[in-house]
This record gives structure tokens, C-alpha cells and sequence, in this order.
């Protein structure tokens, strides 16, 4: 059995990543030749998982994940999932304390800065985090590195389900803002703008994908 298989045997019913993405990652990271991945929100790491095992059943490869710090009393947490998979050579999970965008700013501090064939960016999803968080990950990226944006059309009314406003983190927004598709603007917006190519869709999955450019 592959490492991709037993992802799927072993935690097929976590949240969130399901196998039909995860095959599309297998593919995509193949015919890319990527090495090197950034992912931005890893829940319980399902997702962080299966980027691993594509990377062990190809012999290379290594991610760099992260989420806030509460994840690690999610049960299972990141780290017992990978553990139980035998992934975790292959991952370095990051606890932010408040924001990835801090993480990514430490990162841009290191010498040599840390550099990237592949972002997943999955965490987030509004329109100033997402936003400020992909021109950092721009400065992170390899040039001809690519970027994967999921939940082009998540919007804060849609994540609410029902809830009272009152009872949510999200009341200080306003509701042009709460209906608003933060990642999507990004991506119409932003990634154009910093001369993104290659740029498409994948409806199903509700992803968008662009190459940076490659200004050797």
C-alpha cells in the first residue's frame, strides 16, 4: 500500500481535505517537479498528511504547515496524525500565536529566507488576511513557484450557517463585508497585479491556481 493509500484508509472520515484534491495535488506536484511546500491552515492535518505521503511515495520533498496554536488540542491533532502515518520527517507544523502573517513575516526575517515551489493557502479567507497573507507568500514563492488558493467562494454569511452574528467572532464586520468573497477578490484582483501567469480554475474544488513569474 502507498503512503497516499493509507492517508485515505487510516483518516479518510477527517476533515478536510478529501482524496479527489488530494489526487489532483499528486499530479500537480509531479508534473511540477515541486519539492518545497508552504500550506497555510492545517486543522487536524489531513491535508498536511497527504502532501506528506505524496512526498514519501516520491522519495523528496518537505512542508512547512501552519495554524493557530489552539490546533494542537484538536483530537487527533496534526502531530498524532502524522505520527501514526509515519509522516512526520517530512513536516515542520507551526503554532502561530495569532496570525500566520506573523509567521510569514519571521520567515522573510531568516537568512537564507526560506523559498518555496508551492503555497496551499487555506486559512484565513478574508479579504485583508488573505490579501496581505499572499503578497507575503509572493516574496516566499521560487520564481515559476505556484500558489493554490482554496475557498474562492467562502463569505463570512455562508461560514455563520445560521448562527446569530451576535454569538460570533465575525459581528464587528459589516454586512457588505460578511457577503463579500474575500479570497475570490484576491484572486481577481491582487494576483493580476503582481503579473501572476498560467492562471485558472478548478470549479469543483472551488480553487484558483497561478504561477509567479519566472524572472531569472
Amino acid at each position: 500500500m502507498t503512503h497516499f493509500d493509507n492517508v485515505t484508509k487510516t483518516f479518510g472520515s477527517l476533515k478536510y481535505m478529501k482524496e479527489d484534491r488530494a489526487s489532483f495535488l499528486r499530479d500537480f506536484m509531479t508534473k511540477h517537479e515541486v519539492e518545497n511546500v508552504l500550506e497555510l491552515g492545517f486543522f487536524q492535518g489531513k491535508s498536511s498528511a497527504y502532501f506528506a505521503a505524496i512526498m514519501e511515495d516520491r522519495g523528496f520533498g518537505h512542508l512547512t504547515t501552519i495554524d493557530m496554536r489552539y490546533a494542537v488540542k484538536r483530537k487527533p491533532s496534526i502531530n498524532e496524525v502524522l505520527e501514526k502515518l509515519g509522516l512526520s520527517h517530512r513536516v515542520d507544523p507551526i503554532y502561530a500565536h495569532r496570525s500566520y502573517l506573523w509567521e510569514l513575516g519571521k520567515m522573510l526575517q531568516q537568512t537564507p529566507r526560506p523559498q518555496f515551489d508551492l503555497c496551499y493557502l487555506d486559512g484565513g479567507h478574508t479579504w485583508d488576511v488573505t490579501g496581505y497573507g499572499f503578497v507575503l507568500v509572493d516574496m516566499l514563492l521560487k520564481p515559476g513557484g505556484w500558489i493554490i488558493f482554496d475557498d474562492l467562494e467562502w463569505t463570512v454569511s455562508k461560514s455563520l450557517r445560521g448562527k446569530p452574528i451576535s454569538e460570533s467572532p465575525w459581528k464587528r464586520y459589516s454586512q457588505d463585508e460578511q457577503d463579500a468573497k474575500g479570497v475570490r477578490m484576491v484572486w481577481e484582483m491582487i494576483v493580476p497585479h503582481l503579473g501572476y501567469v498560467n492562471k485558472f480554475e478548478e470549479p469543483s474544488f472551488a480553487w484558483g491556481i497561478a504561477q509567479k513569474p519566472d524572472r531569472k
